[in-house]
């Protein structure tokens, strides 16, 4: 075969073998660059799928034993109060409460629950007793057999008194004098035994919606599913639709790799890709050890593999494009250039054996020949520029040891920074540990080159480093008070647009008033707009300094910008409407001799 490809290309002409030489050789680098694309387009696909999933459920588990840890703190703080316990038993076992007697132990005695139900989302807390001839006191207090319908009351006599979980709890509806006891579908009930004297037992029960305990779990939005799995193997809020014949236990546990969901030991988010009845789907899997449950949230990943596939396609369709224009251009080089190849060879030759005086002559062919005038020229220059090359490569060294000597590795001035906290810290010396460890949380977070984009919560968190660096520099102390929505923590915002608004305060605010003070934090959502407000009790400015800050400062020149200090807010305005538009950006209110506020405003959503 190789001896037969050999006669063919002996038979080639010259331009034919030109033409195929080139061509191999420039095939090559697009195929490897196709290699490189390809590669990249999967590797980047898949890590941001993984990153995107991870993220969700690692905020879910939180905000689910968040939930789940204060309903039971709440529930054992009550029950650790004995005189409340006490005066339930007494009630219970006296049935002849008085009238007057009977509104002060509803009214004052059960008022205790409360404050539990005033805890947003809990929608009953409520004590059943053991007791057959007990008096119900609705919605608080009732006789164990009206429970009889819920999942937990066939385990009351074997519950821990740590208490247990349980998920679609049922209840029955009753109309009437107790029509306030059925609370609804969907309900997750944490309950706990409880022994008010030997012959009275009961059990408390919290009853809130499962969604406040896990949240999005009948959030169908037909690309994901987020379910629980409880001790004894039960699926709780399953989307039935989202896979084509649905899905058991087994099936989860071969897409983990292990024969049953007991046998799972794996700790923290685990991912897992697979199929489940031929549909593809990505499995985030997390496992609460105490209760013995399981998080999961299952995505479908088709739509992903469908635009990989195009990006693949379309670098596919790209490479052959390229591969068709080089052919092209490689015959019409081809063809201009080798009727005069001997001679522009022939010159080319004596120049690579050292004879730079060659000239090559006038050429018939008007592209070679201006090529060769070219290289003619070129030739001349570089005689002439030969020495200036030795020297410049000489300066060039020198200059690149002069940048490696100025050089320094920030990581390693953030390690050195982080060895003196530990030995401040060993010596006793925690002010100076606490202050360089804040500063080397600021020295590290601007070390993220690579993110533009942070949470809310990222920002406060460099805030308050930056601080606590300025109550050791200065001789007042400066509080931070904030007051944040829980939800607008997780919100995407450009890096470092806090701490050039609290720098501003304090120089042109309150640094002339030399007093303890208050900067003010405040974030809220309000039609779909998100709001960050910084206060400051400084100084202030009348209503023509303030004109004049917001002229210059937020759409001035930059000299102008220069002089009132503005270049900070500006730059935060300009990167605000960068990321979410024109209509969002800075706005500054102030009040001579009272405060300075700073409102950004910023879109509500989510922005990569």
């Amino acid at each position: 075969m190789q001896g037969y490809l050999k006669r063919i290309y002996s038979k080639l002409t010259l331009h034919q073998k030109v033409r195929l030489t080139i061509l191999a050789f420039s095939i090559l680098p697009l195929i490897c660059l196709a290699c490189i694309s390809l590669s990249f387009i999967y590797k980047n696909r898949i890590e941001k799928i993984h990153d995107e999933v991870y993220e969700e459920m690692q905020n879910r588990f939180q905000d689910m034993n968040y939930s789940m840890s204060t309903m039971e703190i709440m529930g054992k703080t009550i029950w650790s109060n004995t005189t409340f316990i006490t005066e339930i038993g007494k009630a219970a076992l006296n049935g002849d409460l008085k009238g007057y007697n009977r509104y002060i132990f509803q009214d004052h005695t059960l008022s205790i629950l409360r404050v539990v139900t005033s805890v947003s989302q809990v929608r009953g807390a409520r004590i059943y007793l053991d007791y057959p001839g007990l008096r119900e006191y609705p919605p608080y207090l009732y006789r164990m057999d009206r429970a009889e319908v819920n999942r937990w009351y066939e385990d009351r006599d074997s519950l821990r008194y740590d208490g247990a979980w349980y998920m679609n709890v049922t209840e029955q509806q009753i109309y009437g004098t107790y029509s306030d006891y059925y609370l609804g579908t969907g309900m997750a009930a944490y309950v706990f035994p409880l022994r008010i004297t030997s012959n009275l037992t009961g059990i408390f029960e919290i009853v809130l919606p499962m969604e406040a305990v896990v949240p999005d779990i009948f959030d169908d939005t037909g690309k994901r599913d987020v379910f629980l799995i409880d001790e004894k193997g039960q699926f709780h809020g399953v989307n039935k639709e989202l896979i084509p014949g649905g899905f058991d236990t087994e099936d989860l546990a071969k897409l983990m790799g292990v024969s049953a969901l007991k046998d799972y030991k794996e700790n923290g988010i685990q991912l897992y890709h697979g199929t489940l009845n031929h549909t593809p789907v990505l499995l985030s899997v997390t496992r609460d050890e105490k209760k013995n449950t399981f998080l999961m949230q299952l995505t479908l990943v088709k739509d992903q593999y469908f635009l990989m596939a195009w990006d693949i396609f379309q670098i596919l369709i790209l490479e052959v494009l390229l591969i068709v224009i080089l052919i092209r251009a490689i015959n019409g080089i081809v063809n201009h250039l080798l009727r005069d190849f001997n001679v522009f060879s022939q010159c080319i030759q004596r120049v690579g054996e050292g004879n730079l005086d060659v000239v090559i002559p006038p050429l018939e062919q008007v592209e070679i020949n201006a090529v060769a005038i070219e290289y003619n020229r070129m030739l001349i220059q570089v005689k002439q520029l030969m020495e200036l090359n030795i020297h410049r490569e000489v300066m060039v060294k020198e200059a690149q040891l002069k940048s490696l000597e100025k050089q320094i590795d920030s990581h390693f001035l953030y390690n050195v920074l982080d060895s003196i906290k530990m030995m401040a810290e060993v010596k006793g010396i925690y002010n100076v540990s606490d202050a360089l460890l804040a500063l080397g949380k600021m020295f590290r977070y601007n070390l993220q080159i690579d993110r533009h984009n942070v949470t809310l919560y990222e920002e406060i968190t460099y805030l308050e480093s930056y601080i606590k660096l300025c109550n050791i520099r200065y001789d007042y102390y400066i509080n931070l008070s904030k007051n944040v929505e829980e939800g607008v923590l997780e919100l995407k915002v450009p890096k470092i647009i806090l701490q050039p608004i609290a720098e501003n305060s304090i120089i042109y605010g309150l640094d002339e008033l030399q007093e303890d003070t208050t900067i003010y934090l405040k974030a809220y959502v309000k039609d779909k707009c998100a709001y960050i407000e910084m206060t400051d009790m400084g100084k202030g400015m009348d209503e023509e300094t303030l004109e004049k800050v917001r002229s210059n400062t937020l759409s001035g020149t930059e000299d102008s910008r220069k002089t009132h200090g503005g270049i900070g807010l500006y730059n935060i305005q300009e990167r605000i409407r960068l990321m979410y538009g024109e209509e969002y950006g800075v706005d500054i209110y102030s009040k001579k001799d009272c405060y300075t506020k700073v409102i950004l405003r910023i879109h509500a959503g989510e922005t990569e």
